[in-house]
């Protein structure tokens, strides 16, 4: 699998997730690189905000042929418990986790200050903001204890101008505090 390869399936995923109207936003490691130091990453995670009345679609919009994609019991599942799914290209191998939008206030919030971004050269697509990826990953954190989330909050820090009052106020919200001083910034 080559690098070319993983952003053409990058591509065509969010084409189309824009084709039929599904909001969403891109997150994880493909957004903290965007904003970051750059890194390899073989997955993408996309939040989205799926309507239970497309599940019966979904075959449509990731066809079989090209992508594996769960029953539509499940889908119906995970996005009514507001949970996550993930869909496999079967030439690539590559995952695509799908994190169906939470109603908790932050979650709400993130989603509303997603913007556009340069993907690649011509083609944008919606990203959660640098703050939210930050939070995002000081939370991944503080569960695993894995450093590569703090290695790509570090980077995003050094690269990216931040909305500081905004990433205090839900870093104390979220008791991130102990991971947020891990960062040194």
């Amino acid at each position: 699998m080559t690098v070319r390869s993983l952003l053409e399936v990058f591509r065509g995923v969010i084409e189309s997730l824009e084709t039929h109207g599904i909001e969403y936003m891109v997150v994880g490691s493909i957004a903290s690189v965007v904003y970051g130091e750059p890194r390899l990453t073989a997955d993408m995670d996309v939040v989205v905000e799926i309507p239970l009345a497309l599940v019966p679609r979904f075959e449509q919009i990731f066809p079989a042929a090209r992508f594996y994609v769960p029953p539509r019991e499940i889908l119906a599942q995970e996005i009514v418990n507001r949970r996550q799914f993930n869909i496999l290209d079967n030439d690539t191998g590559l995952k695509v986790d799908f994190i169906v939008r939470r109603s908790d206030a932050h979650s709400v919030e993130e989603f509303g200050r997603r913007r556009r971004v340069a993907f690649l050269p011509g083609f944008e697509v919606f990203m959660a903001s640098p703050e939210d990826v930050i939070l995002k990953k000081l939370v991944y954190f503080q569960s695993g204890k894995s450093l590569k989330h703090i290695a790509d909050v570090k980077g995003i820090v050094a690269q990216t101008e931040l909305d500081l009052p905004y990433l205090d106020r839900w870093v104390g919200a979220l008791s991130l505090q102990e991971a947020w001083a891990l960062v040194g910034a």
